[in-house]
């Protein structure tokens, strides 16, 4: 340990400060460095491990830098499990094959990729360990490295970080050949200190491997969007993430039958704003491995899975291919790539073969809610309520002489960005309502509701300007859905009279029917009912035994039978009775729920068989 820090203290530091060009002792960056490396100095070993470098780069960043930039730096059993997952091993011919990180950071998977490569030159030499190399033995292997292996991080101190790691993992080899020849000196390597963005797409790879950064559209500095934007990125639309454009990146760089290994946010396999780059993997590669994890970094929000994809031009080959699932502790299951174009291009690796028959079934024969006022001529609103935490405080801004609600980072203004003051903070929402004739502005406020039942109202002042309160039409004669389900149900109700509510609820009225039958009380039964409570849950959650949260987009995704035939209309008129009696009786629920079920079912034409599993499988959700 300490004859690596006299290396270090030579020139090698002096050296890549240069390199990257890090002169100014005054720079923050210069600064950042000498306690990283003043650190390391006071390390009480004899023997580095292969994270104590990145684990001191990682201390002396805070996490607020480190997120800020999207950074999670990866544990070696991770960086292991993907190098085996796409065969970067020492017993293949990974000598002549080029890897490259694009978020290198220190170098966490470029320092595993250099362990492996030289195992497998002393495989190839016939050799035992480091010390048995002959010089010339010793010189190829650094060249191979120097050849083959690349990273690319925007950061200038990862950058030299990343060097003294290697430097560290070659100082044994370093030292077989200074024995002849002293004035020898370690080359710098292939790790690239710019914006990953800028790799040319015409240098290709045969394994991408990484952890790319997380940062949200809303993250990226408003400069670097521009740039993105203006280049030609296939999966930049609408909210996209940075992970995202990394994964298209990863892609275009890969040769024909490279394989690609990230450790990525959950996010991908469902969320419908990654829909953009889970149609780009389908249309590109053949997917090899899905490995649901859970959280593995300083972020408890984030939850992670890997990915393992091959690049391939060929359609039929990716159609025919079938991919591994891996979950916690659940066995390994392989499912045809065929089946994400049926999951309409989401990654749900969480069905089975039987959840599979049943989503095909409800997506291919009864219409999206969305799409309703084009087949049937049924006109319907669905809007959020008002703009409001539930807490319903507001601030004052005296720059622009309104109203808004409380930021949530930080007390500035979202219009004019200027200071709040504290105390200008108001309540509008209250929970008794004065004299009538003395405010008209005080409406009915429906505060918290249970699945038919309408539990708890408040009153709001809406005379606040600035605060969006929506058209008073959206409040009444309409059903009211909950963004939080109940029991693993979703939670809706209804009310005909007015009354506001918070954007945790969403607000739906049918605005105009030619079906008599399809009216508010058979839409709330079909949304109420165990069968869209199972089909939400398959199509919009995950992996993870949780009911997800409801929003306006997946309500519009909802399968509606729309009552046509005789029959059809016969059993909409009981579940409209049902219904009505659920919001009148608060007594036995449950039994008019079954009742309720077992109608909904009829009217899909869901089988006995196929009942029972639904019925089962929401029942396990509680237990």
């Amino acid at each position: 340990m300490k004859e690596f820090i006299d290396y270090l203290d030579k020139d090698i530091i002096r050296n890549l400060k240069s390199f990257y060009d890090i002169v100014n002792d005054n720079q923050v960056e210069q600064i950042f460095l000498n306690e990283v490396f003043r650190n390391l100095s006071f390390l009480n070993k004899n023997h580095l491990n292969d994270d104590d470098i990145i684990s001191l780069y990682e201390n002396v960043r805070n996490h607020k830098e480190k997120k800020k930039f999207g950074e999670f730096y990866t544990p070696i059993a991770i960086v292991n499990y993907i190098l085996d997952s796409v065969g970067y091993t020492y017993f293949r011919e990974i000598e002549t094959k080029k890897v490259i990180d694009i978020s290198c950071g220190s170098g966490s998977f470029i320092i595993q990729a250099i362990r492996r490569l030289i195992n497998r030159w002393l495989q190839i030499y016939n050799r035992k360990r480091i010390s048995e190399l002959t010089i010339e033995e010793a010189k190829t292997v650094i060249s191979s490295i120097k050849n083959n292996i690349y990273g690319v991080d925007i950061s200038r101190i990862a950058c030299i970080l990343c060097q003294v790691n290697i430097h560290y993992v070659l100082f044994e080899i370093l030292k077989v050949i200074q024995e002849s020849n002293p004035n020898y000196q370690l080359p710098f390597f292939n790790i690239f200190n710019h914006d990953s963005l800028n790799i040319g797409k015409t240098e290709k790879y045969d394994y991408v491997v990484g952890n790319p950064p997380y940062l949200f559209i809303r993250d990226i500095p408003r400069n670097q969007r521009k740039i993105l934007e203006n280049r030609s990125f296939e999966t930049i639309t609408g909210q996209y993430d940075y992970y995202q454009i990394f994964m298209e990146l990863g892609l275009k760089i890969l040769n024909d039958g490279g394989l690609l290994g990230y450790i990525v946010p959950d996010s991908l396999l469902a969320l419908s704003y990654r829909s953009i780059i889970r149609e780009y993997i389908y249309n590109t590669s053949k997917i090899k491995e899905i490995y649901y994890i859970g959280p593995k970094f300083d972020d408890p929000i984030v939850s992670n899975i890997i990915i393992i994809l091959e690049k391939e031009n060929n359609a039929l080959e990716r159609e025919k291919n079938q991919f591994k699932i891996k979950i916690s502790n659940q066995h390994e299951r392989f499912v045809p790539q065929k089946n994400i174009e049926n999951w309409g291009y989401k990654f749900l690796i969480h069905l089975n073969n039987k959840d599979t028959l049943i989503l095909k079934n409800l997506n291919t024969n009864f219409p999206k809610l969305k799409d309703l006022s084009i087949k049937y001529g049924i006109h319907y609103k669905l809007s959020r309520g008002v703009e409001l935490s539930k807490a319903g405080e507001i601030i004052f801004c005296e720059k622009c002489n309104k109203y808004l609600p409380i930021p949530k980072k930080s007390l500035k203004c979202t219009q004019c960005k200027s200071l709040l003051d504290k105390q200008n903070i108001e309540k509008i929402i209250h929970d008794t309502k004065p004299d009538q004739s003395k405010n008209n502005d005080l409406k009915l406020y429906l505060y918290s509701i249970q699945r038919y039942q309408k539990i708890h109202y408040k009153f709001i002042d809406t005379s606040k300007v600035g605060i969006n309160y929506k058209e008073f039409s959206n409040y009444e004669d309409r059903i009211i859905i909950r963004q939080i389900n109940q029991n693993g149900r979703i939670c809706a109700t209804y009310d005909k009279d007015l009354s506001l509510t918070s954007q945790s609820f969403y607000n739906l009225k049918i605005q105009k029917s030619p079906i008599p039958e399809f009216n508010n009380y058979y839409l709330l039964g079909l949304i109420n009912s165990t069968l869209l409570s199972y089909y939400f849950i398959k199509s919009f959650g995950t992996y993870k035994k949780l009911f997800p949260r409801i929003l306006i987009e997946k309500i519009k995704e909802f399968p509606i039978l729309v009552p046509i035939s005789d029959n059809q209309k016969e059993i909409a008129k009981k579940i409209i009775e049902y219904i009505k009696m659920h919001l009148k009786e608060q007594k036995e629920i449950e039994h008019l729920q079954r009742k309720l079920d077992l109608l909904v079912f009829d009217l899909y034409q869901i089988s006995d068989k196929t009942q029972k599993y639904i019925m089962n499988y929401l029942t396990s959700m509680n237990s």
